[in-house]
């Protein structure tokens, strides 16, 4: 009997596939790109969460989505002068997921669509919390055929996570120095930065 039992795990051992693997890479920060400098006396990171999604995965991660968009507002920006201040918030930061046909590769069950949105938001303000001027950035990446089993749905939540964190960095950059050039500074000294291209990350693999 025993052995009859042994001979009936087999296949069912066999059959097993290994879990997906974890994206591996170094954690999401921007410390190794120039700091943004803002002729303003402090920067102020807005707390508040903004409304999750159904089933929003972004809350699941580690850095959560709003975490990650974050920790792009205190590593790329800098307080560099006397006056005013400038206040980062996130109004949008969620990877919603929505069921497809077909199968998966690793659970044989139907497969998933996974969307990243992601905004950023900076306003500069006086002393009186007067705004004297803003930049928003938001972006969408999307991600067709993920399996439904949890490992491999965090695995490819992780990896969207990355990349459209690279596409808001991007654009934050861009809306900042086309909108609020007047509030960049460079150097020691105070007023306007001169005109620069938008510094780039390297772009993680998929």
């Amino acid at each position: 009997m025993r052995r009859r039992v042994l001979l009936l795990a087999l296949p069912a051992a066999a059959c097993a596939s290994p879990p997906p693997p974890r994206v591996e890479g170094p954690p999401i920060g921007y410390g190794h790109l120039t700091q943004l400098r803002l002729d303003v006396s402090s920067v102020e990171i807005d707390g508040r969460d903004p409304l999750p999604g159904p089933g929003d995965l972004g809350r699941e991660l580690s850095p959560s989505a709003v975490d990650a968009v974050r920790i792009m507002g205190r590593d790329r920006l800098s307080a560099f002068g006397t006056e005013n201040r400038a206040v980062f918030s996130v109004p949008r930061a969620q990877i919603t997921r929505d069921r497809q046909g077909g199968g998966g590769v690793f659970s044989g069950g139907p497969t998933e669509r996974l969307e990243a949105r992601l905004a950023a938001r900076l306003e500069i303000q006086d002393p009186n919390g007067r705004r004297l001027g803003f930049a928003e950035a938001e972006t969408s990446r999307v991600r067709t055929g993920v399996d439904s089993n949890p490992a491999a749905r965090r695995a490819a939540a992780e990896s969207l996570l990355r990349q459209a964190m690279f596409d808001l960095n991007t654009e934050f950059e861009f809306q900042i120095r086309r909108t609020l050039r007047p509030y960049l500074t460079e150097g020691p000294g105070r007023g306007p930065a001169p005109a620069a291209g938008v510094e780039r990350e390297a772009l993680p693999p998929s």
